[in-house]
């Protein structure tokens, strides 16, 4: 009897151990590619690159981070010029047969309307759809009371300035409404009727109902919020894909914004919902084989350049891609110049309790995004305090 008490002793013990080292292992920080090289600088080695990092980088930086770097035979810098839209061909692609619902709309008196001639916004009879054609972004929502708020919401989180990610809603399965196949047939027939070029495969996520409305910051029952998928297609120049969003900066009494070439839309079984489409270039070469910087280069100064800003605060580091950047000198600027931009999406946040366990807690913090140029390691565009590069 007491060599059987003994065992049950022992076994009891080992379980408690088992389940100790268990819980202890489930509580180490999970660290994913944590050494992995990242100081390339032979474009023929940047396919060595990692696509996602996890890791703690210093004692008050952490990484969460997706990693866009393209790998085309050389990186150049181009002289770009936006190309305006044929705003008739825009009016019979989305109202083919009902273009007499359209007026252009007229602000009211007293407004100041600060946008080029090339932009024009049009009122839609006995609907509140939207409708906008411009040279920099234009817009089709069937409804703007069906709870999604705009693809733009979308396209920021999976560009990095919203976070999580988007991959972290989007299912790995079809939906059962519509299929992924359907749903991408619907976006590139508005592409083709509107003639754009798009040289990047769709980038498409599928979002079951509770995920469509989390993305969208919806609340439960506003709207009529289906599930769907987000698409966004992405351009290039010579393999190498060009910035997917707008960027602004401050110059004395002007606001300066370069657009970035993307289309993002969101599809359901009742057909497309929403668009969002922003500039499309022509370009010119002017300087070939640039030489490019290091990622770890990029991450070094922005981890130093975070610290400094943020002297209060931890930061994560939740994106890194390298693309094309437009780069506007002046106010609605045609021609822009379109060089290799290191792109950094980071957040920070004053707590002392964060982990790699909880890096969720970032989603609440500051989001501040660098361009840096991948030439130089010059900070073009900053969104802190600190206005001097590192």
């Amino acid at each position: 009897m007491k060599q059987f008490l003994s065992s049950v002793c022992l076994l009891l013990a080992a379980c408690i151990l088992l389940i100790g080292c268990s819980e202890q292992k489930q509580q180490e920080p999970t660290e994913i590619n944590a050494d992995a090289q990242l100081d390339y600088t032979d474009v023929a080695d940047f396919s060595n690159y990692p696509d996602y990092i996890r890791k703690q980088y210093d004692n008050r930086t952490f990484l969460d981070m997706e990693i866009a770097v393209p790998t085309p035979k050389q990186f150049n810098i181009y002289t770009a010029t936006v190309k305006i839209p044929d705003q008739q061909l825009w009016i019979d692609t989305f109202y083919p047969d009902n273009q007499d619902v359209l007026s252009v709309h007229v602000p009211p008196e007293g407004v100041i309307m600060q946008i080029p001639d090339t932009d024009v916004n049009y009122d839609v009879k006995n609907s509140n759809t939207i409708f906008g054609v411009s040279r920099e972004n234009s817009s089709y929502f069937v409804s703007d009371s069906e709870g999604y708020g705009g693809p733009y919401g979308f396209l920021m989180r999976a560009n990095g300035a919203l976070y999580p990610s988007m991959s972290e809603y989007a299912s790995d399965q079809e939906l059962k409404s519509i299929s992924k196949e359907e749903a991408i047939k619907q976006v590139d027939s508005i592409i083709k009727k509107l003639e754009l070029q798009v040289d990047q495969p769709p980038e498409v996520y599928a979002l079951p109902y509770e995920q469509m409305r989390k993305v969208a910051g919806a609340a439960a029952g506003y709207g009529s919020i289906q599930e769907g998928y987000f698409i966004q297609y992405r351009c290039s120049v010579d393999d190498v894909p060009i910035f997917a969003d707008y960027h602004s900066r401050l110059e004395i009494d002007k606001l300066i914004s370069g657009y970035g070439s993307t289309i993002a839309a969101i599809v359901t079984q009742d057909g497309l919902r929403q668009w969002n489409s922003l500039a499309f270039y022509d370009t010119q070469l002017e300087q070939e084989n640039v030489s490019i910087i290091s990622l770890q280069t990029v991450l070094d100064s922005v981890s130093q350049r975070l610290a400094k800003a943020f002297e209060d605060r931890k930061s994560l580091i939740n994106r890194a891609e390298l693309c094309y950047f437009p780069i506007a000198d002046r106010q609605y600027d045609l021609e822009v110049t379109l060089q290799p931009v290191w792109v950094v999406d980071t957040f920070s946040i004053a707590s002392d309790d964060i982990s790699l366990e909880n890096l969720e807690k970032f989603s609440k913090g500051q989001h501040v995004r660098y361009f840096i140029d991948a030439t130089t390691g010059n900070y073009i565009i900053t969104g802190d305090v600190t206005r001097d590069p590192v």
